[in-house]
């Protein structure tokens, strides 16, 4: 469902008539030490007759740092539901940060306990450090957008006494009127990103025996044809990628029965092209079983997860319309799935990359670097980036080295890696720099051919420098493994995550893009 986001100046009382019929429910922030001073509260307080004070006077509440309540009113007030507060403890200590982390617990209250399908939050008298009414509005309409997500799944009903899920139909965020454009502003990026995010975990949690290379390039044509031409979508078929002499997505593709397909996504800015270029690169394995050194049932499970990166640059260029970025962009994906046949390949197998680097094939459940391999090389050479992202879904190891809550990330320009990390920050996605120490290099030599794809050492590292074999001197780049960040499983879902695809990415390519 589409979350309808309004922003009003109009006072709460007269925002409620417009509910009489829906009830809203009302979410307040309340800060540490403060009371119920400021001219929202203090709206409320005059609206309800004092049912705030009472309540909070007879139940009590303690505003600090992600403490939330839902109050049930008397329903004496036309239009008013419940209200939810929010303590966001003191106004001084609260950063962009904690806020997306209290206003992703209010809202899955909201969604949850109160069960509510109309919301209003009012930005009234919002005096932070730190951060602007237009960041806070964007906060509010980008996490309500993503606890509303509900997946993709191809359920026919109910399950025995489980409620169906609350949906949230429209979110009222009330500004005075000297912030009026400024929170309309955030409100309406924020909700572009939230759709953004919604539209790459549905593109993760289609299920494999859909999600061929076919379907993902018509996925991307769709949603550059809603752009309404700002953004433009080739799509190269098996013959053409054989002309190209792409041999590593030929390769992986070699078990399959579904061809592959190589999506080439575009955008320049009104003024036309610009002579610099930034390069993202996706991972789409759209269904990865591990080849002949097949996964076990556990790690393959979840493995239509394996074009998280895809999804990512899909969905961060929908957004172009949105943070219309100075420079051309580029985006590339090579699309294939892993699978097992009498023609899959095998150990041992040479392959010849588009560069013209052999690689010997050490384990076919190293995949992703082989595919990565030839877009990298088409990003520079037919595309002439010289700023490039990637984005892989590429190692378990990343786990094990940063956990699952962030992503892992490796560089080769100091400059181009913080402003990254700064644009991870600003979108509340975290990522932590890992090393590319020189003594891992030659783990990637090959006996056989100039490189292997299963070199020995920390498998994070060692996979970050193949990919980096196939980076040109004076080229800046970015390898970011969303292995543990690009999914979630019902036990590690949380708060604005469901289970599923995270979407994870998306929003910090919008950031840094806008930014650059």
């Amino acid at each position: 469902m589409n979350l309808e986001i309004n922003v009003s100046s109009g006072k709460l009382a007269s925002v409620l008539p417009e509910f009489e019929e829906e009830r809203a429910t009302l979410v307040l922030v309340l800060f540490s030490g403060e009371g119920l001073k400021g001219a929202h509260l203090e709206a409320v307080e005059a609206t309800t007759s004092g049912l705030l004070s009472r309540r909070i006077d007879n139940d009590g509440f303690d505003p600090k740092y992600k403490q939330t309540k839902v109050i049930d009113t008397d329903l004496t007030v036309p239009g008013l539901d419940k209200i939810i507060l929010v303590g966001l403890g003191q106004r001084s200590k609260l950063t962009l940060g904690g806020l997306r982390k209290a206003l992703a617990d209010a809202f899955v209250e909201a969604r949850d306990t109160a069960r509510t399908e109309h919301l209003i939050f009012p930005l009234i008298d919002v005096d932070l450090r730190g951060f602007t009414v237009e960041e806070f509005a964007k906060v509010v309409a980008e996490y309500a957008t993503l606890a509303d997500y509900e997946p993709n799944h191809r359920r026919t009903r109910e399950w025995r006494d489980e409620a169906p899920a609350t949906h949230f139909k429209s979110l009222t965020l009330l500004s005075s009127r000297s912030t009026l454009s400024a929170a309309k502003r955030g409100a309406a990026l924020g909700g572009a990103m939230g759709a953004a995010t919604r539209l790459a975990r549905d593109l993760v949690n289609e299920p494999g025996d859909t999600k061929t290379p076919t379907w993902l390039a018509k996925q991307a044509s769709k949603m550059a044809a809603e752009t309404n031409g700002v953004v433009t979508c080739r799509v190269f078929k098996k013959a053409e990628i054989v002309k190209m002499k792409m041999g590593g997505l030929l390769a992986v593709n070699r078990g399959s029965a579904e061809p592959p397909t190589f999506i080439e996504l575009s955008y320049d800015p009104a003024s036309g092209a610009t002579e610099e270029v930034v390069g993202l690169v996706g991972k789409g394995v759209t269904y990865d079983t591990g080849g002949l050194n097949m996964k076990d049932y556990t790690s393959m499970r979840d493995m239509k997860m394996d074009m998280g990166g895809a999804a990512a640059v899909i969905a961060a260029m929908s957004l172009m319309p949105v943070i219309k970025p100075r420079y051309s962009i580029r985006a590339v994906i090579a699309a294939t799935d892993n699978a097992v046949s009498n023609k899959a390949m095998q150990p041992g197998d040479i392959i010849k990359s588009m560069s013209g680097l052999t690689i010997e094939v050490g384990h076919t459940d190293a995949e992703g670097r082989l595919t990565l391999a030839d877009a990298l090389h088409y990003m520079q050479e037919k595309c002439g980036a010289k700023r490039i992202i990637d984005l892989a879904t590429l190692t378990g190891d990343i786990e094990t080295a940063v956990g699952i809550y962030t992503t892992g990330i490796f560089g080769n320009d100091d400059r181009f890696t913080r402003l990254y990390k700064r644009a991870s920050e600003v979108a509340g996605e975290p990522v932590h720099e890992l090393p590319l120490d020189e003594a891992y290099r030659d783990e990637n030599k090959g006996q056989f051919a100039d490189l292997t794809n299963d070199g020995s050492g920390p498998g994070h590292i060692i996979a970050a420098w193949f990919l980096r074999e196939f980076v040109k001197d004076g080229v800046s780049w970015i390898h970011a493994d969303i292995a543990g960040t690009a999914f979630r499983t019902p036990a590690t879902a949380y708060g604005i995550e469901a289970a599923g695809g995270t979407g994870v990415s998306v929003r910090t390519l919008a950031h840094l893009l806008a930014e650059l």
